[in-house]
């Protein structure tokens, strides 16, 4: 599966992995802030190829996000990220998963 190139650096021929279906909670086990459920009126507007109810429904879902935040800066309550912590001008991942394996 891993290749030489001439630099001395090993490259994996990803058409050589196998296939490797992800496990998800179904959409009504999930919390109301995950991106499956807040999303899914998208996506499945998107499969079935209704790009108009797509845009609708993206549209009311960041008007809802963008009303949340003006509704915070409103209180001065600081958004706390679950999975993501401020770093200088980025933001870094708290679980990454070289630190779970």
């Amino acid at each position: 599966m891993y290749r030489k190139c001439h630099t001395n650096v090993r490259m994996i021929d990803t058409n050589k992995l196998p296939v490797i279906r992800k496990k998800i909670r179904p959409i009504a086990k999930q919390g109301p802030l995950e991106s499956r459920r807040l999303w899914q009126h998208v996506t499945n507007s998107l499969k079935e190829g209704n790009i108009d109810a797509a845009t609708e429904h993206k549209h009311r879902l960041e008007e809802r996000q963008r009303a949340e935040e003006r509704q915070r800066v409103a209180l001065t309550t600081a958004w706390k990220p679950k999975y993501f912590a401020k770093e200088g001008d980025g933001w870094l991942y708290l679980n990454p998963l070289w630190k779970t394996h």
